[in-house]
This record gives C-alpha cells, sequence and structure tokens, in this order.
C-alpha cells in the first residue's frame, strides 16, 4: 500500500508540475507515412494583425497530415507622447499619442503641477520605500521557491520510485 501511495504522489507532482509550470511534452508529429519527414505547405487562414492572433494551416505534401499554428498578436508599437493642450487654469494637460502601425490613438489626462512663486525646489522630498515593490519580489521569490521545492521533492520521489523498481525487478 506504501509503494502505491508513493507512486499516486510521483504522478501528482508531476502532473502539478506540468500543469504549473507551463511546461508540457515536446512538440512531436506523428511519423510521415510518405517519406522521412514532412514536408509542410503553409495556407495562412487568418491574418494576425495588433489586436488579433492569426492562424496559419500547414498541410503535409507526403501524406497529408495537417495542423494548425496559432499565431500572436502583434500588439501596438505607441510612439511618444505629444501634448495636444494644456489648461493652466485647471491643472492639466492632455497627452497624444498614435500606434505606428495603424494609427490608433490614446489619450490621456495629466496633472501639472501648480508651482507657487515662494516653493523652494531643494525642499522636495524624495520618495521612500515602495512597499509594492517588496510585496512584488516578496511573491515571485516564494513561487519559485514552492517551483524549486516541488521540483526537489519531485526528484526524491522519483529516485525512490526508480531504485524500487530495481528492487522489485531483482526479486523476479
Amino acid at each position: 500500500m506504501q509503494v502505491r501511495e508513493k507512486l499516486l504522489m510521483l504522478l501528482c507532482t508531476l502532473f502539478l508540475t506540468i500543469l504549473c509550470c507551463g511546461v508540457g511534452y515536446a512538440d512531436t508529429h506523428p511519423a510521415c507515412t510518405g517519406g522521412q519527414q514532412h514536408e509542410f505547405e503553409s495556407h495562412i487562414l487568418k491574418l494576425n494583425s495588433e489586436d488579433s492572433e492569426g492562424l496559419v494551416e500547414n498541410v503535409c505534401t507526403l501524406c497529408g497530415y495537417t495542423y494548425i499554428e496559432h499565431l500572436p498578436a502583434t500588439g501596438h508599437h505607441y510612439g511618444d507622447w505629444k501634448v495636444v493642450e494644456e489648461r493652466p487654469e485647471s491643472g492639466i494637460r492632455i497627452e497624444r499619442r498614435e500606434c505606428q502601425g495603424c494609427h490608433r490613438g490614446e489619450v490621456r489626462t495629466v496633472r501639472i503641477e501648480l508651482t507657487s512663486p515662494d516653493s523652494d525646489p531643494a525642499q522636495e522630498s524624495e520618495p521612500g520605500f515602495n512597499r509594492m515593490d517588496f510585496v512584488l519580489s516578496a511573491s515571485i521569490g516564494g513561487v519559485w521557491g514552492c517551483t524549486i521545492a516541488a521540483l526537489w521533492y519531485n526528484s526524491l520521489v522519483f529516485n525512490w520510485y526508480k531504485r524500487e523498481s530495481a528492487k522489485a525487478l531483482k526479486r523476479r
């Protein structure tokens, strides 16, 4: 019963490691029945753009094996922000930038710091310790630590399973 539990633990750990790490089995295609290796011909089903992903159908000219490949969206490539309008009386500035590929525009409103004539720029305080940076780095470190611990434990269980299997084979 103990061997069965450890084998189940090994399988669960392996499954969770693959699921959490985003690592799957290698992309393999079935063997080509028409020759040594596949010779693919590609057909664009949907062209990718800044906002949407594309699809490409790959067909082997020798055996007819087909698979569909997803092309990621390219994303917008925005230029620098340019001042469109400045309103010092209300303390705001309107800025705009646009994508260099499709000319899609973005507009933002920025609050302007009103400076009084008697303010001293040397007395402005420097930003202190940012707590959110610490929380973010600690959480990322925790994720890496848990991943390393799971992989280490998985290797221990796997090595134990190999030893037990070798012992069981020697007993036969």
